[in-house]
């Protein structure tokens, strides 16, 4: 683990557990300004630069002014596309109830409340779920609104509002490329169904929730696909230990358990936790699992820490090479998420794309 990793590992620990024992300040303090610079910028591919400010600043550490500015101008950017998501959302709360249509937050906005700043959450885009209502809702987008709607996608649809990307889901998770997913889709729905659903308030407005046992499951699967495919961030492991600690007490670990023993992801749901407790020192009381394969949970957190969004080549055969390696490189992690067969979920994946190519499906615009 490289000197900003170790670092930033530090920081979290201190900042999201009220715990400055663990700070290394003789270490930190010395630190140069080139240090400073790589710590500042994995900080940021890592989606906790933010977060980093707030416990340098917590802490009273000194650090060069140069980097001590680009921390603060790249937070202040943080600041401004948070509150034009909140905006866009209280918009859209606005219209769908005017329409007797519910509105549920998924991740994004609503888990940043978990945060002791909020709006230190980076927030790609909006994700809601409709309760069904999905197609009548980007009709009235679509008619009323003249928003485009976009179907290039496999579970949900894509429209945007004051530049801010939605995603309106029809399925909480993508089903095609694997046929255990449609058997773990069919649990989240029922759930969205049984559970009692939350609220938030967010700058005045009230919006609905995934309540805790439909949100541990969302975000393990939404995890676990990321981590399957590609990679996960240092992000994904704040997310998932700040919910632990505010919703955990209200979750049923048994049911979790049965349905990550029945589809095969409790190898990576305790090494979830277990990446939480060694890398961002989430009590471990917290974690109902955790993994004994310490290698294991070191090699994925050093996976982690590589974490870089990488574009799909747009050439036809340098996408399919690109995906194929991927996916061949991934296999160690495919293992700890999906009990399917590698090679099926390798051709329904491809099945899909061939069936499905995002340049096949259509944009509807009035």
């Amino acid at each position: 683990m490289t000197l900003s990793a170790q670092i930033i590992s530090q920081l979290l620990s201190c900042y999201l557990w009220d715990n400055p024992t663990v700070l290394e300040r003789e270490k930190i303090e010395n630190l140069t300004t080139e240090q400073w610079s790589e710590l500042y910028q994995l900080s940021l591919r890592q989606g906790v630069c933010a977060m980093i400010l707030d416990a340098i600043v917590a802490n009273q550490i000194a650090i060069p002014r140069p980097i001590k500015m680009r921390f603060i101008s790249a937070t202040d950017k943080i600041e401004r596309k948070y509150k034009d998501k909140v905006n866009v959302a209280k918009k859209l709360e606005k219209i769908y109830s005017e329409n007797n249509i519910k509105l549920m937050i998924l991740k994004g906005i609503g888990l940043a409340q978990l945060y002791p700043i909020p709006k230190h959450r980076p927030c790609s885009d909006i994700d809601i779920w409709l309760f069904g209502k999905q197609s009548e809702a980007d009709k009235i987008l679509n008619e009323k609104y003249n928003i485009a709607i976009s179907e290039a996608h496999h579970h949900h649809t894509v429209f945007h509002i004051d530049g801010v990307m939605v995603e309106n889901h029809y399925d909480f998770i993508e089903q095609h490329s694997r046929s255990s997913k449609a058997s773990i889709e069919q649990s989240l729905k029922e759930l969205s169904v049984s559970e009692e659903h939350y609220t938030v308030e967010i700058d005045g407005t009230k919006f609905y929730i995934p309540a805790p046992n439909l949100n541990i499951y969302f975000l393990i699967m939404h995890a676990g696909a990321h981590f399957a495919a590609e990679n996960i961030s240092i992000r994904h492991l704040t997310d998932w230990a700040l919910f632990l600690k505010s919703f955990g007490s209200q979750v049923d670990f048994k049911k979790i358990l049965n349905l990550a023993e029945n589809f095969g992801f409790r190898p990576f749901l305790e090494c979830l936790n277990s990446m939480c407790i060694s890398y961002l020192g989430m009590p471990k009381e917290l974690a109902y699992c955790t993994l004994d394969d310490q290698k294991l949970v070191e090699k994925s957190v050093e996976d982690v820490l590589k974490y870089k969004q990488k574009e799909i080549p747009n050439n036809f055969i340098k996408g399919w090479i690109f995906r194929i390696k991927r996916r061949f490189s991934n296999i160690w992690k495919q293992k700890m998420v999906y009990n399917d067969s590698h090679f099926s979920a390798f051709f329904l994946s491809f099945l899909a794309h061939i069936i499905h190519p995002n340049i096949w499906r259509k944009t509807v615009q009035k």
